[in-house]
């Protein structure tokens, strides 16, 4: 288990601005990556995107403590080939020593203009109901009201002050496959 103190002071700094979102990039030995962390949901997740001709996506779920397991899973293969790393040209991928240099170059302070499109969470995010649909449309009153799974949806894509509105209100977040560029508000 490694312990992203890095991930720890971005979330602070996060909190401070009021996002639960954040885009950045980074440097990883020979590897450029497009992350996205999010703490929209339990446990919360940092994605990582290589850049280049041929990307490859590698999700980790960060526990409470800001904790990453060691263990690279089904993101062993894309991250070996996006390090250039292999058993037989030296040094091997290990999980301790790519999460402490991943946590080296993770920036402490968030920017506002950083934060991620639904597309983009919807992608971090693979338990969100509908995820072809992740443009909010409009509020629409269905029956005894939002079910679990829409209240979930709404909080990760729009934040706690929707969520409690759609309860509140008894109303559905309705989605949509296209931009609306409509505001919950």
């Amino acid at each position: 288990m490694m312990r992203m103190s890095s991930l720890q002071a971005l979330h602070q700094n996060m909190r401070q601005i009021g996002i639960e979102t954040q885009r950045f990039e980074v440097r990883v030995g020979a590897a450029e990556f497009a992350c996205l962390f999010s703490v929209a949901a339990n446990p919360y997740c940092l994605a990582l995107t290589t850049r280049g001709q041929h990307p490859q996506f590698c999700r980790f779920d960060v526990r409470p403590g800001y904790i990453i397991s060691n263990y690279l899973g089904e993101n062993y293969g894309p991250l070996r080939d996006a390090l250039y790393v292999d058993g037989r040209a030296g040094e091997g991928l290990e999980g301790a020593r790519f999460l402490a240099q991943l946590n080296d170059v993770i920036p402490h302070v968030a920017q506002q203009g950083r934060i991620l499109q639904p597309e983009e969470i919807v992608r971090v995010h693979p338990n969100v109901d509908d995820a072809d649909r992740p443009y909010f449309d409009r509020w629409e009153r269905r029956g005894q009201g939002p079910t679990e799974r829409n209240l979930q949806k709404t909080r990760i894509i729009l934040g706690d002050d929707a969520r409690t509105f759609s309860e509140t209100n008894r109303v559905s977040s309705i989605w949509s496959q296209l931009p609306t560029n409509r505001a919950w508000r």
